[in-house]
């Protein structure tokens, strides 16, 4: 005889059975829903991003960006950019305002070099 779902409600076994499967569905969405960083940022690492932005920047030209995070990869640690533009004191102070400001980190943990050759 099919006892529906309020006849399961009545057993205490079968509430724990309910119980258990309702904590396994929010676990499974709970890490079904965790993506790395490489899948949230649409394929591109942030290396690559910030590059892209900061040779946008007038005056920068072709440019490279190393950043270097904490153990646990979340936070930002310091940033250092390899640019055409780098030598020019207008270049640094736009590229350290903007990516100070983008990544929440002190001027004094941004580098901008200029890109030999």
């Amino acid at each position: 005889m099919d006892k529906g779902f309020f006849g399961y409600l009545r057993n205490k076994r079968d509430i724990s059975k309910i119980a258990i499967a309702l904590a396994l569905g929010l676990i499974l969405i709970f890490i079904g829903g965790r993506t790395d960083k490489t899948e949230a940022d649409g394929g591109m690492d942030i290396e690559k991003r910030i590059a892209a932005a900061c040779s946008e920047v007038l005056g920068v030209g072709e440019c490279e960006v190393f950043v270097y995070s904490a153990d646990d990869g979340a936070a930002v640690e310091s940033v250092i950019v390899v640019c055409e533009g780098g030598d020019s004191v207008d270049v640094r102070y736009r590229l350290t305002e903007m990516l100070s400001s983008f990544l929440g980190i002190g001027a004094n943990r941004i580098k901008i070099e200029k890109k030999s050759g």
